[in-house]
């Protein structure tokens, strides 16, 4: 019991790094990615966001979208 409880929270922190890793390395390409999709999406004057507000913008706009779908359906 206690070496599978160790097992998980050793992969748990090793995830967690690994991400903060790829992140900090792949900022440049995620902010790209992160802009086309807030184009797309018709979100105005991205570039004085971060990531995180973009994505959440993103998000908001995208449900706007699935409603307005649902609605004209």
């Amino acid at each position: 019991m206690l070496t599978a409880l160790v097992t998980l929270v050793v992969l748990a922190v090793v995830t967690v790094v690994m991400v903060r890793k790829y992140n900090r390395n792949h900022h440049t390409e995620i902010r790209q990615g992160l802009l086309k999709q807030a184009h797309h999406y018709g979100i105005t004057s991205p570039d004085d966001m971060s990531n995180d507000e973009l994505t959440l913008q993103i998000r908001a706009a995208k449900r706007a979208r699935k409603q307005r779908n649902i609605k004209t359906a």
